[in-house]
């Protein structure tokens, strides 16, 4: 064995034996736990609060559905939420869909008539990939 070799042996051996890199890595993954339970507790707040809203209000928009889906539910089920917030997103799911007459000046076109014939369609350009 060349001395270059034997020299890298001894630094990565060195490396990989040294208490301080372990923990490096133990303080990192204890502040990324504490930042998931953070954000999953944040949204385990939105879920219930927005959720139970919706389901006293007894109605739902097409919008608000797909923005409570996609914005909270997904990714708190993602990172395993329980199941308090798939029991509340199975009651959102079955409430009937509401017009947005509360939002006439936003779904209002040019001509002062309320847009409700909208068609959402997809982007099928891709996204580029999470870093």
């Amino acid at each position: 064995m060349d001395v270059w070799a034997r020299m890298l042996v001894i630094i990565f051996g060195s490396i990989l034996g040294s208490g301080g890199l372990w923990a490096f890595l133990q303080s990192k993954d204890t502040k990324r736990n504490a930042t998931t339970r953070l954000l999953m507790g944040v949204a385990y707040d939105k879920i219930t609060t927005l959720g139970l809203t919706y389901i006293e209000r007894g109605s739902i928009t097409k919008d608000e559905l797909e923005d409570f889906r996609e914005y909270f539910f997904d990714p708190y089920a993602a990172l395993g939420g329980n199941g308090v917030a798939k029991r509340i997103m199975r009651e959102v799911e079955t409430l009937p869909f509401r017009p947005h007459t509360e939002y006439n000046g936003i779904f209002t076109n040019d001509q002062g008539r309320v847009i409700s014939n909208v068609q959402l369609v997809g982007d099928t350009r891709q996204a580029p990939p999470p870093q």
